[in-house]
């Protein structure tokens, strides 16, 4: 069991690895990435590049090409543009349908993410912090049932932008503050507060990757 914990954490740390040079243009669109060369620079074996490739692709940030293998697709300011309006909306609507139909323990989990993901911060724990965040987002929409607009919201979760604070560590603090305002805007049971928290939330984020591009 620990030998696969070990093996899902290297894959993931070679994944953020590669997506971080793709964000900063070490890998520029249309470049090949070849897997023995990338398994080479990293000092790991073929396995987890296959899988970090495979998650990318997934991500929109990679293209594997028949007979060619991986291809660096790249990410413009005008993509990030689109992909955080678009997650904004789609979140803040998600929030606020979602709001009256949480639980008290849907609230006291909330709460204890939050400080989990405080604790992460102090100890600069990346890993741990994105996995929380995504938790956090993941139950913060749990009771709003319109299911293709929580299937969309998924597919922003789990994508690129929930490896934000890998990329840019700093706004780790700021987000997680956000995070209490809107837990705040649910125990004043206040669903326009939270979906507008949810979208400066999200726009602030955007604007981040944004700066690292540029």
């Amino acid at each position: 069991m620990k030998q696969a914990f070990d093996y899902a954490t290297l894959q993931e740390k070679v994944t953020a690895m590669i997506r971080e040079s793709i964000f900063k243009k070490e890998y520029k669109p249309g470049e090949r990435l070849v897997q023995d060369e990338l398994a080479q620079k990293l000092g790991v074996s073929r396995m987890p590049i296959r899988e970090a490739l495979r998650c990318l692709e997934r991500e929109g940030l990679v293209e594997m090409l028949p007979h060619k293998g991986a291809q660096v697709i790249g990410i413009t300011k005008e993509d990030i543009e689109e992909l955080y309006y678009l997650r904004s909306m789609f979140e803040g609507i998600t929030v606020q349908k979602s709001m009256n139909f949480l639980t008290e323990q849907d609230i006291w989990n909330l709460k204890v993410l939050i400080e989990q993901m405080d604790k992460d911060i102090q100890v600069n724990n990346l890993d741990s912090y994105i996995k929380h965040n995504q938790e956090f987002h993941v139950l913060i929409q749990k009771g709003c049932n319109w299911k293709k607009i929580k299937k969309l919201c998924s597919e922003f979760i789990n994508g690129y932008a929930a490896h934000l604070p890998s990329l840019v560590p700093e706004t780790m603090q700021v987000s997680n503050e956000e995070h209490k305002l809107m837990l705040q805007a649910i125990e004043d049971k206040d669903p326009i507060k939270l979906r507008q928290m949810m979208e400066l939330h999200i726009t602030r984020s955007g604007s981040a990757l944004t700066r690292l591009l540029e």
